[in-house]
């Protein structure tokens, strides 16, 4: 941030920018060890929670860091026309069918627009996709002034 100081977003505030947003950071760790990663996401308001499609790869860290975390911490930021914007939010982590989930929430994450870069070292076909719900206990955002 720059010179100018950051205020509380309240939660209105929160859930505007989570549904402008589609990528964050997932922090997890284990024991000493911690481990982030760049991942797409959608936001439900309704049930509290973040919707994470995480692709797994034979051997994944990641698989093995989400397996291991009780707590997982997310952050969303950007820049926005009104200044900066972050949001961290908290709370477990549980894999999910697409069974399981409601039809709404398997349209935002079929309907993520993810940036195209490529973070390993092997065809995006030789990845096993998972959606993972972050049951969001803890949520706070900050805004600059």
């Amino acid at each position: 941030m720059s010179d100018a100081t950051a205020t509380r977003m309240d939660a209105i505030e929160i859930a505007d920018f989570l549904a402008t947003q589609h990528t964050g950071v997932l922090s997890l760790a284990s024991d000493d060890d911690a481990y982030a990663v760049p991942v797409s996401f959608a936001y439900d308001d309704a049930d509290s929670a973040l919707y994470l499609r995480l692709g797994y790869a034979p051997g994944s860290q990641k698989r093995t860091f989400v397996d291991a975390v009780d707590r997982a911490s997310f952050v969303v930021y950007d820049d926005t026309p009104d200044g900066w914007r972050s949001v961290v939010a908290r709370g477990r982590l549980e894999e999910l069918s697409e069974s399981s989930l409601d039809s709404s929430i398997v349209e935002s994450v079929r309907g993520l627009d993810i940036p195209y870069f490529q973070v390993h070292d092997r065809p995006a076909t030789d990845l096993e996709f998972h959606v993972v719900r972050l049951d969001v206990t803890e949520l706070t955002g900050v805004a600059e002034a």
